[in-house]
């Protein structure tokens, strides 16, 4: 077995070990792109994040 393979594999068991993962496909959280998006408040000029389909910020957005 190559160094450089024990070595990914070292650091893929401490990753894993740290953050309470227990197998290799649990890294694939690591790689997904975020669902929100940036929007623009047109009541403050405020930016957000947001996965909703709003143009408002929550503060702006009560009634």
């Amino acid at each position: 077995m190559p160094e450089e393979d024990f070595d990914e594999k070292a650091f893929e068991q401490a990753l894993k070990g740290k953050m309470g993962w227990k197998c290799s496909c649990s890294l694939d959280i690591v790689d997904k792109k975020s669902e929100l998006r940036e929007v623009t408040c047109k009541g403050r000029g405020k930016i957000f994040r947001t996965n909703q389909d709003t143009e408002y910020c929550f503060r702006c957005d009560k009634p």
